[in-house]
């Protein structure tokens, strides 16, 4: 009996024991429910707008860093020229006087062995006027060496030809790559065209009479310089054309440049020593940001390969650079040198000091923008015998001077594409080609936008609420003795403490249950109900 009474007696315990954590329990997911109800209500009641504001900006911060990626192997896929996206397609003639007329922008054309393809512009009396052709015949092409290439003119309608013609031609080892220039019309200079009216623009095929008979991409670009104020500044006593190069910038490379097929997709570079990789028959293209009373000194080196013959050959003419000026004028000293496998080779590039007056001066007329310039990097397609796949290329990017403030412009200089900008100096230190600055430019624009936006809906929702418990103090102080102001509803407003809910409220959560030890106090002694 004894033992009976004991079992039952613990059985009786041990019952109650199961229905208190039972009832614990129970409690307890009833609380975390609750919990999660007013959690799911809270995430609910966010404005649909800041949780795309939200959205908009961390898109932007996840944003991924430009991506490289080396070029494929083999000489036959070498990446074509890349024309503007906002070329204007337009078909120049083969007499004078049908040329289409063009403005200031870019156009897409094409041209053939021994053509000569007219356009018409028309031209102010102040404005400089700047009209560069780029002819993009197919990598790795057939040409001549010497005296095959473009013949630009620009000149009035009675046939007097301007000062600022050009001649851009190859100088590798007769295969074809991207080959630019411009003529120009240059205010204040001592020739015939400085009257308004009526100009002609002409862009010839020369030479090549053995070479590939393909017809050749075209891309013409017409910038137009506004006016300076007050008078002409006139040619600088020296601006350090025809100086020797000094040593080339030193150190290891440090950055990535990512190197385009052309003026368009140029990848952007400022000081210091950057790496890229090349391969044989391609030529990319860089651009730097050089300001007034800058010049430009930059080497490029094509790394030694593993080449396991006892007398490595040599590739002449195997590397080239060629530097031009914002309106894609030529600089005179381009630079091919060439190439053996055991060793590096570097070629080099000069320019004279930026300076306006330098138009009017006897050497170094290139150099008489400021703005975006463009250096041109080419390996012969003859390096192929030696370099399977890419090889290491270096670029030493340095600037000599300090920047200095420019003429005063009647117009907008740097909309026209003259001047450097911090954006553009931003742009060269993230290395970035004109469209990735473009698109960084507008997602900034974006994320400012939504930042301004969610500050704007943070400050109204603040003034809410002031006038919110502005109304419930007033209401307070008006309501008759005895009777307590209506609250807020169910859910609403600020939360209470346990217990100390106003009448026709509820808790904005569940209470917090008290330790299991208290259980039976809490269950049957409320203090609510006395």
């Amino acid at each position: 009996m004894a033992a009976s009474a004991g079992e039952g007696g613990v059985g009786e315990v041990g019952r109650r024991t199961v229905m208190r954590d039972a009832g614990i329990r129970d409690a307890e997911m009833r609380g975390a429910r609750g919990r999660d109800a007013v959690a799911r209500g809270a995430r609910g009641r966010v404005p649909v707008r800041v949780a795309g504001i939200a959205a908009a900006l961390c898109v932007v911060a996840a944003l991924p860093a430009q991506a490289w990626a080396g070029p494929a192997d083999g000489p036959r896929d070498l990446p074509r020229y890349k024309a503007a996206e906002d070329a204007k397609k337009i078909k120049g003639a083969l007499s004078s006087g049908d040329g289409p007329e063009i403005r200031p922008g870019v156009y897409s054309d094409t041209i053939g062995k021994g053509e000569k393809k007219y356009y018409s512009v028309s031209l102010d009396a102040k404005s400089a006027a700047f009209l560069s052709a780029v002819a993009a015949p197919e990598p790795g092409a057939q040409v001549q060496t010497v005296g095959e290439g473009l013949e630009l003119s620009l000149q009035a309608v009675d046939g007097s030809p301007c000062d600022g013609s050009a001649r851009p031609d190859f100088s590798g080892d007769g295969s074809a790559y991207a080959i630019a220039d411009y003529a120009a019309r240059v205010v204040g200079a001592d020739d015939e065209c400085q009257k308004a009216g009526p100009y002609l623009f002409s862009v010839e095929r020369v030479g090549g009479d053995t070479s590939n008979p393909a017809r050749w991409p075209l891309e013409i670009r017409y910038m137009s310089e506004p006016p300076v104020k007050g008078p002409l500044p006139s040619a600088p006593t020296g601006n350090g054309a025809g100086d020797d190069p000094p040593a080339a910038l030193s150190g290891s490379a440090k950055r990535r440049a990512h190197g385009g097929t052309g003026f368009n997709d140029a990848g952007a570079v400022s000081e210091g020593v950057w790496k890229d990789r090349i391969r044989p028959g391609e030529t990319r293209f860089y651009r730097v940001p050089v300001d007034w009373g800058q010049r430009l000194n930059a080497a490029v080196e094509l790394s030694s390969v593993t080449y396991t013959e006892d007398f490595p050959p040599t590739v002449y003419n195997g590397l080239g650079l060629t530097a031009y000026n914002p309106a894609r004028g030529r600089f005179d000293d381009e630079s091919f040198v060439s190439y053996t496998p055991d060793k590096s080779a570097q070629a080099v590039a000069y320019t004279p000091v930026v300076d306006f007056g330098n138009r009017f001066a006897d050497e170094g007329s290139d150099a008489a923008l400021a703005g975006w310039h463009y250096l041109a990097v080419t390996v012969s397609p003859k390096a192929g015998q030696v370099i399977k796949g890419t090889a290491p290329l270096t670029l030493r990017i340095d600037l000599k001077g300090k920047a200095k403030a420019g003429p005063g412009y009647e117009g907008d200089a740097a909309a026209a594409g003259f001047g450097v900008s911090d954006q553009d100096r931003e742009q060269a230190e993230k290395g970035q080609n004109a469209a990735d600055g473009q698109r960084s430019g507008t997602l900034m624009t974006v994320a400012y936008a939504g930042i301004g936006t969610g500050t704007a809906l943070i400050l109204a929702l603040v003034l809410w609420t002031l006038v919110a418990r502005r109304r419930a103090a007033a209401g307070a102080a008006e309501a008759p003795a005895g009777e307590t102001p209506p609250g807020p509803p169910v859910g609403g407003g600020l939360h209470t403490a346990p217990g100390q809910g106003r009448p026709g409220t509820a808790p904005a959560w569940p209470e917090p249950q008290q330790p299991h030890g208290e259980y039976r106090t809490q269950q049957f002694h409320d203090p609510r109900r006395q």
